[in-house]
């Protein structure tokens, strides 16, 4: 008995030996993770002023993304300028509202496709200022006049402008009075001799 009593004071001593390296590993563990988050918060300052530089450059090509994706328009220009998808803006006009501060935009939209825009909606930004432009029917090489007011815009800011088709029902337009059943077989000798 006595023996067994000496062995359960030794596995005592044993387990309170392990806690306290496991406890002192962990005051260890505890230390060199502190020396870490130090590290990494001087590296993370370190980027601070990088990070800012990149922002800023960032920033400037999102713009330049931004006219890639949206159509940019020159609201000072005279001429044609392609808005996308078969769509040319002309003759555009900006009148600055001093009243109320806004600013409007006239000026013609030409479908330059072969299909008929029907409930055709544009949308015209300036800076943060946007508006729609509704065009019930837009026939192909017609020019639409338009006239859209932007509120809160700055005649400063009032060069370039966005301009997209949002949405549009579209119906292909026929070429001939002929219908598909009447259509003649085609005959290349009849063309070689001149005939129709």
């Amino acid at each position: 008995m006595k023996v067994l009593k000496q062995f359960f004071w030794f596995l005592m001593f044993l387990v309170m030996l392990a806690a306290a390296a496991a406890g002192g590993y962990a005051v260890y563990l505890e230390r060199q993770d502190r020396e870490e988050i130090d590290k990494l918060r001087k590296e993370v300052a370190s980027f601070d002023p990088r990070f800012e530089k990149f922002k800023t450059a960032v920033g400037d090509l999102s713009k330049g993304f931004t006219a890639l994706v949206l159509d940019e328009v020159d609201l000072t220009r005279s001429g044609w300028q392609p808005i996308g998808k078969g769509f040319y803006l002309i003759d555009v006009a900006v009148n600055p509202q001093e009243k109320d501060k806004s600013l409007k935009v006239r000026g013609k939209i030409i479908n330059v496709t072969s299909v008929v825009h029907e409930s055709a909606v544009f949308k015209l930004g300036v800076d943060k200022s946007t508006a729609m432009i509704t065009i019930a029917r837009a026939a192909p090489a017609a020019a639409i006049p338009f006239e859209a007011s932007l509120a809160d815009v700055t005649p400063a800011a009032a060069r370039k402008a966005f301009i997209q088709l949002e949405s549009s029902t579209i119906s292909f337009a026929s070429t001939t009075g002929k219908s598909p059943g009447s259509k003649e077989s085609f005959d290349p000798d009849k063309i070689l001799r001149g005939g129709n």
